[in-house]
């Protein structure tokens, strides 16, 4: 995490770089799920895919014409389809949807994360990055303070049926440390406090929501981890689950808010 919190501080193009790799490895890890099922992805499509759209944010991120970029896409997705006539695989358009489901459920939540950053200065700090170190640090402290409050307080199931360690009680001590980080934040911000305690409580439902979905998507093939590229912690799905919900929503309140008071003004 250490690395992650430099590269994100250091530049765009090691932020950037770095989260092409993991979302690339993310997506990657999604085919592999489905590996002893009887839906097999295009992996090599999926990942060509992957690094067009990925690449299509980093563009509009830069204000580059990114529109060329994912016209890319089109031809990739037309042989997609083509490429599933003659693999001759059992539940072909099953397969053409995990491909591009993983594009969507995996990188497409970076990309905004990436374009929330850095597609222009932000209104809310006076530091161009501490949008995405804030998410972070949220996300980070909700898990950790649901982990805390749960295992010391938590009688009341959340999910039972997707995820029977998560509590209500782990859930509302994740949520008021999210919001305390959120209100720290705010104290090196331009905007007013509530709009962070909005971004804290979106990151903390969307993040829990996250976990649940791919919780869920284990639980329907039968798998432990997402994979074990990080000895004792899964892989990187299992780590940036939160993430994959949080983050484009969080995108959507960064545009929506300007939008809600020009309106009003």
């Amino acid at each position: 995490m250490l690395v992650l919190l430099l590269c994100m501080w250091h530049s765009f193009a090691s932020f950037a770089g770095l989260f092409a790799l993991v979302s690339l490895i993310g997506v990657h890890e999604f085919y592999k799920l489905f590996k002893n099922t009887s839906i097999k992805p295009n992996i090599g499509f999926g990942l060509l895919l992957s690094a067009i759209t990925y690449l299509s944010f980093v563009a509009y991120a830069q204000n580059d014409n990114f529109t060329f970029v994912l016209i890319l896409a089109i031809p990739i997705i037309a042989l997609l389809f083509i490429n599933e006539l003659y693999r001759a695989r059992e539940n072909p358009f099953s397969n053409i949807g995990i491909t591009i489901l993983g594009v969507l459920y995996v990188v497409v939540p970076f990309g905004y994360l990436l374009i929330a950053n850095f597609s222009e200065p932000s209104e809310w700090t006076s530091r161009k990055f501490d949008i995405g170190f804030a998410f972070f640090f949220m996300l980070w402290a909700n898990d950790t303070g649901a982990y805390i409050f749960g295992s010391w307080l938590g009688k009341h199931k959340l999910f039972e049926r997707i995820s029977p360690k998560k509590s209500w009680e782990g859930f509302i001590g994740g949520a008021l440390v999210a919001v305390l980080v959120g209100y720290l934040f705010s104290l090196n911000s331009n905007e007013c406090w509530c709009q962070w305690m909005i971004m804290s409580l979106i990151i903390v439902v969307f993040g829990t929501l996250g976990d649940l979905v791919e919780s869920m998507l284990k639980r329907s093939l039968n798998v432990k981890d997402s994979g074990a590229i990080l000895p004792g912690h899964g892989g990187i799905l299992d780590r940036f689950d939160g993430l994959l919900l949080a983050a484009p929503m969080v995108y959507f309140l960064l545009e929506l808010l300007p939008a809600v008071s020009d309106f009003l003004n």
